[in-house]
Formats: C-alpha cells, structure tokens, sequence
C-alpha cells in the first residue's frame, strides 16, 4: 500500500486493520487512498448485522450494502419502486397485497433467492422480537402466503395503503433461510449473506466493516469496486484522518465547529441534502414524574429548541415542532400553536400550579455521549441549563454509551435522548412507530385509544387526502398528550475529499447512503 493506487487485497484477513497503523500513524500518506477503495469514515456504531436485530442508522448503513429488500425508494426519491420484486400491488380492501419477485438473483453464497426467503425473512423479525423494536414495522402483518418460488403475499391485520413503503425498511431485509437462524440473531462476526452489490469480507466490531463488489450480483456492478467503513470513537480523531487522506469521505458526524472548518480547506466540501433526520427526547408516561401530564407539558412550555439550533448547532439543525418533520407532506407545527414558538415561563408554571405539582420537580435526563454525535454533550447542557434557570425543575443529566443505552430505555428511564432518520419518507413512519400502542419502540408506556384509532384510519384511508388529515389529528393529540417532545431537524450532511463524486445522486429524504452509487477519480 506504498503507492498511491497500489491494488487492495480483499482476501487478506489483515486489511481492514491495515487501514491504521499501530498507534495512530496513517496507513496511507495524503490523498494516498487506493483508487479502487473508497474509505468512509464515521462515528455510528453497529449494533447487530442481523437485520432481524437493528434499528439503528449505522447498523443499518453496514447493512444496505449486503441486503436487500423488495421494494426501495429510488436515488433522488420518491414513491417506491421494485428491487428484489418485479411488482408489488394491494387487491381492493388493501389488507392484502402481492409481489411477483425477480427471477434469477441469487445470494453471495449461490443459494437461489425465492419467495421462501422472503416468507422466512419477515417471519423471523416477528419472531425473534428484538429488543432494538425492529419488529414493530410488521405489527400489522397477520401472515406471508407463498405461491410457488416467485409470487408471495402479505396479509394484513388491517387495511394499509403504505405497505409498498414498509417492503423498503429494514424489517423487510431479506436474508437466505438456509443461512439464518429462525428464531435468534446471527452474530455479527458470523457471515451475513445477501443479494446486494457489496459483499462483506470482513467485520471488526468498533473498527472496520470491509467489503467488496459482488461479481454475481444482478445489477448494476458498485462505483468502486471495494468499500470499507472505519468506526471512530471520536469525531476529531475522525477529522484528523480526513484532512489527512487516510480516509476519502465522512458521513456522520462532526460537530457544528468542525464542519464549519473543514468547509474551509481547499482539498474539501461539505454536502448537504435533506433535512428529515430529527431528534426528540422522550419521556416516560407510567413513570414518576413524567407519568404526570402537567410535568410533561410543562417541559414543552420551557424547552430551548432556538437556544439549542443556534447556539449548540449554529445553525446546522432547525427548531422542530413535531416528530413529523418540515417538508413532508402533512407536516404541522402542532407543539407551536399549543405551547408557542419559544419558552413561555408564565405558561410553564401555571400548568403544574393547577395541577397541584410541587416545584421544582427533580428528573433525571437520560443521554448518549457518541451515538448522537459529540454535540450531545452540549446539548443536554443547554437543556439542563433552560429548564433549571425556570426555577420549576431540577435536572439531573446522567449519560450512557449506546450499547448499554439502547437496551435501557423506557424500562429503566423516565427522560431520555432519541434520534431518528426514517424507515420510509412518510410522515406515517414519524407518527406509528412512536405513538401506537401496538408498534411503540420506545417503550414509554403511550397507549391511548384515540391516537390508536387515528393512525388505524391513517394506514386504511382510501385517498392521500383523507389520509394527511389523520397524519394532521395524530400531530394535534401527541401535542397534548407529550409522551415525546421533538426539538430539531437536521440535513443529511457528508464531507468528501475533492475526488469524490456522487454524493448528491444519493442524498433525498428517504436519508440513505448508498455508496454503491459514489466514485473516485
């Protein structure tokens, strides 16, 4: 790897480590990347490869490269169009709908792919029920129906007109079923085999993910032919790597200061794209105090959503007043109009006086110190900061990695940080996953009838119409009823060195990196 275009070889089980030397020194001397590599470099974490157990954005991104599903959203967006399906469409009551799958694909091992795949796929997610909450995506799946190798159906518990959408998430990965196991997770250091352009070679947990284009694949051949993704514990180390050449592109995530820097350098660009990836904080509803709903809106009275954009941010992020972002059809500002644009501290204390609260009410405030990016620090500071200067709370910040923290959450915490980019770009996959009784992830204890019936004529509404103004009905009561309160939006945001090219064939709301699309001259 002495010269600058000195072929990589895949098959030594040594390369995805040889990308840094020992002790921090570069593998490669400036702009000394192989052609045929592209090094991307982030700060997400992987927590499982299996997609049976992900819900999170890097293990999901270490993951659309290897699988695939059979429906995607196209590069640029829009409506979903077929992938590992020829075509998918639903019969009069929308409860069922059917695909006729592509003939001739097969997976990276040569196994042939068939509807007994896909059956053996989405059964295992439901099955398995993992932790990460994958699972509720299908929570309105009542069977898979195959009929012969090609033709499978989905039938519903319920009439839905955005299945299409949910046959491109990640509950819909379709994996081999001679590899997998039927009812737990494949480990992540065991092989994991898909019909994607990139085949993984080799996964060090926390450091490097390795793969390289399939030659069996039915597509199109990847951009670049070999993809590695290093993991940095920190974005400055990250930073460092990339002014250095040692990596050719970053996505995910610097901090505000740091992308304005790198802005800067010559050698450089920072790319924008869509902003609908959103962060929230959530709070408990059968948990002291947060079980008290004059508690909950009176945090959305106080909370510094500008403070946080701007001061924390600079500008990078949005103030945000509902989990369904601006810019997506059916998007309302529903936490302005009923708790208003900026803190309002009269507002604030006459909610926990009529409700007979004593104040200050303590609560502890749940965090992630990296998974977030390194901005969460000050963040939560900024929070703190806001709602103790009130004089109507005592906040206690208490912070924990992901691996421990995702496995937390609602069951132990009463206040904690969330983010989100979506499974689909539908205000339906801003609202369903959060505040259906059935569908919940975050295990906050939300359960109201209302909100149920709202998002089940939402997935059955017969026109786009009807159905926004149910998306609009879903807004208003998670307004009132604050089991979360969301506080900004951001743009999907990567810096690239000069030589490479096609971020922006890949940056739209569906918030995918698909590298597979991106080259290097």
């Amino acid at each position: 790897m002495k010269h600058a275009h000195a072929p990589l070889k895949l098959a030594t089980a040594a390369l995805a480590l040889a990308v840094y030397a020992p002790f921090g020194q570069p593998a490669f001397a400036a702009s000394q990347t192989p052609a045929n590599t592209l090094i991307d470099g982030t700060t997400d974490t992987v927590t499982a490869l299996d997609p049976a157990g992900q819900y999170d954005y890097g293990s999901d991104t270490a993951d659309r490269e290897i699988f695939q599903h059979l429906m995607t959203i196209p590069p640029g967006g829009g409506a979903p169009v077929p992938q590992l399906a020829t075509s998918c469409s639903a019969d009069a009551t929308q409860a069922n709908w059917t695909c006729e799958l592509r003939k001739g694909v097969t997976f990276q091992n040569g196994d042939k792919f068939t509807s007994e795949d896909v059956k053996f796929s989405l059964d295992r997610v439901v099955k398995i029920h993992d932790p990460s909450g994958i699972w509720g995506l299908l929570s309105n799946l009542k069977s898979v129906e195959t009929d012969g190798p090609y033709k499978v159906t989905f039938h519903l518990k319920q009439p839905q007109s955005t299945w299409n959408y949910i046959l491109t998430t990640g509950a819909t990965y379709v994996v081999d079923h001679k590899i997998y196991p039927a009812d737990k997770l494949q480990p992540s250091t065991s092989a994991q085999i898909g019909t994607g352009p990139y085949k993984l070679v080799k996964y060090a947990p926390g450091q490097t993910a390795v793969y390289t284009a399939w030659k069996g694949y039915w597509g199109p051949q990847p951009k670049t032919p070999n993809l590695i993704i290093t993991y940095f514990s920190k974005s400055s180390t990250m930073k460092l790597a990339l002014e250095r050449g040692e990596i050719d592109m970053v996505f995910r995530t610097f901090t505000p200061t740091e992308y304005a820097s790198l802005d800067k350098e010559k050698d450089l660009r920072v790319v924008k794209g869509p902003g609908v990836s959103i962060r929230y904080l959530v709070l408990s509803t059968n948990r002291a105090p947060t079980n008290k709903l004059a508690v909950r809106q009176a945090l959305a009275y106080l909370f510094p959503r500008e403070a946080i954009a701007k001061d924390v941010y600079h500008g990078y992020v949005s103030p945000l007043y509902s989990l369904v972002p601006a810019g997506l059809p059916g998007h309302e500002d529903a936490f302005s109009k009923l708790y208003g644009a900026k803190p309002d501290l009269a507002k604030a204390k006459e909610v926990l006086k009529k409700a007979g609260i004593t104040t200050p009410v303590n609560l502890t405030i749940w965090w992630t110190p990296s998974h977030y990016g390194a901005s969460s620090a000050e963040e939560y500071t900024q929070i703190q900061r806001a709602l103790d200067a009130s004089g109507l709370f005592k906040i206690t910040l208490k912070s924990a990695e992901w691996a421990t923290y995702a496995k937390t959450l609602g069951t132990q915490y009463n206040a904690f940080q969330l983010g989100w980019f979506p499974d689909y770009p539908d205000a339906e996959d801003y609202l369903v996953p959060f505040y259906d009784s059935h569908a919940n992830f975050t295990s906050n204890g939300y359960d109201s009838k209302a909100m149920d019936t709202i998002l089940s004529k939402e997935k059955s509404a017969k026109t786009e119409a009807e159905r926004l103004g149910y998306v609009k009905q879903a807004q208003e009561l998670a307004a009132k009823d604050v089991p979360i309160i969301p506080y900004f939006q951001q743009s999907m945001v990567a810096v690239a060195r000069n030589d490479v090219h096609g971020l922006k064939q890949t940056f739209d709301t569906a918030f995918l990196m698909r590298f597979w699309l991106i080259s290097k001259s």
